[in-house]
């Protein structure tokens, strides 16, 4: 009798801890999987799979899976997955791209859940800006960069340059003056590329023109500008091939007095021993200008846009965002995170950034950016290579803008 309690014991024990098991089991897959497209190296990659993996462990409802997709190939395969029903639940995309994607039906429309979210009142205006589309909000800011006039200390002490020049006059002044040799006073990138018109776009803008106005003397002004930057031999055809890693090199090795550049360089320009140099506003015309660099993270339409929501809110909490950004050389899209951290404000390269934050300016927004910086890219080209006037140059750019509206 004793045999048969003590047999019965074991099974139902069997049956208890059987029953456990399928039920584990049954939880663990209730757990809805969300596919992430990321286009992270180094650093940046590294520090954001450790976040992912905490979120999956603090919480059993959703399952993040990331993908890498080179930076590069993004545009390519979200326009290749949305035909082919093959795309992921959320990406990480170039904010500049934000508008025409929203425009395409390819991102979910956010606005009804960010405006409950409540937080939109701590993010800095540029990096908001390019996460709307016809005033709803296609995804949320992750990171920002901007762009600003770097300056190399010891050559404007050696060519009598006592200050870094404010003005589009002061600057081509100083540039003539710290020309000499091998060293140039002045560089921006003018690449056949989005660099190119990353970096026109603030000269643009400082003259009180904008894309819509391309054809005005304020307009041409921008690019008659820097035409006879090169015109002076103040800055360098070579320009219209140099990428923005390009001028840091060059500026790292003092071959450059001042450039346009942007935050991620800073750690760059850390390798070069005994660089000492300054960063500031960019020059201006009627006012201050800067572009607006950095990705958004949207959720793609028609998925677990729940998951997708959950994630990306908890990613974009204030202690997690800055550990992310303080790493990497980018800057918080979040005010809240550049006022209350002090990594941001010991740094002085960092800290001349901060105000530079309040003015850069989205690349459009527009659902057409990708044909309209292609359009500045090559005026910027032909003016700088003297194969066409500014104005001319700028005229043909207006048409083809034109012709998309």
């Amino acid at each position: 009798m004793r045999k048969k309690r003590f047999l019965m014991l074991c099974l139902v024990c069997l049956l208890f801890l059987s029953a456990g098991c399928k039920s584990n089991g049954e939880d663990s897959k209730t757990a809805k999987e969300v596919k992430v497209w990321d286009y992270f190296t180094g650093k940046q990659q590294e520090l954001y799979h450790k976040l992912v993996d905490q979120y999956n462990r603090s919480q059993d409802r959703y399952q993040v899976v990331t993908e890498y997709i080179p930076f590069n190939e993004v545009k390519k395969q979200l326009s290749v997955g949305a035909a082919g029903n093959a795309l992921p639940d959320a990406v990480f995309l170039d904010n500049v791209d934000n508008a025409s994607f929203a425009a395409m039906g390819v991102l979910e429309d956010l606005t009804d859940r960010i405006e409950k979210w409540g937080q939109t009142g701590q993010f800095y205006d540029g990096p908001l800006s390019s996460a709307r589309y016809e005033d709803k909000y296609y995804g949320i800011p992750f990171a920002s960069n901007a762009l600003a006039l770097f300056y190399n200390k010891d050559l404007f002490r050696d060519g009598g340059v006592a200050e870094p020049p404010k003005t589009w006059a002061e600057l081509r002044k100083a540039a003539q003056k710290l020309s000499k040799g091998h060293t140039k006073g002045f560089a921006m990138s003018a690449a056949k590329s989005e660099e190119g018109a990353f970096q026109f776009y603030p000269f643009l803008l400082s003259s009180g023109a904008g894309i819509d106005g391309l054809q005005s003397e304020k307009a041409v002004s921008s690019l008659r500008f820097l035409t006879d930057l090169v015109k002076d031999g103040s800055m360098d055809k070579d320009v219209l091939n140099a990428t923005q890693d390009d001028l840091a090199r060059q500026f790292a090795a003092g071959q450059l007095a001042m450039m346009i550049n942007g935050s991620w360089n800073i750690e760059r320009l850390k390798e070069a021993e005994q660089l000492d140099y300054g960063i500031t506003f960019i020059p201006k015309d009627k006012e201050y200008a800067s572009a607006l660099g950095g990705e958004n993270i949207a959720a793609v339409k028609g998925k677990n846009t729940d998951g997708a929501w959950d994630f990306i809110t908890w990613l974009l909490d204030p202690k997690r965002l800055e550990a992310l950004t303080a790493e990497t050389g980018v800057f918080p899209p979040r005010r809240d995170i550049i006022e209350q951290s002090d990594h941001w404000k010991t740094d002085q390269n960092l800290k001349a950034f901060i105000p530079i934050m309040d003015i850069a300016s989205a690349r459009g927004p527009s659902k057409d950016w990708p044909k309209i910086s292609e359009a500045l890219q090559t005026a910027l080209q032909e003016a700088l290579s003297e194969s066409k006037t500014p104005e001319d140059a700028l005229g043909d750019a207006a048409q083809k803008i034109s012709a998309l509206r």
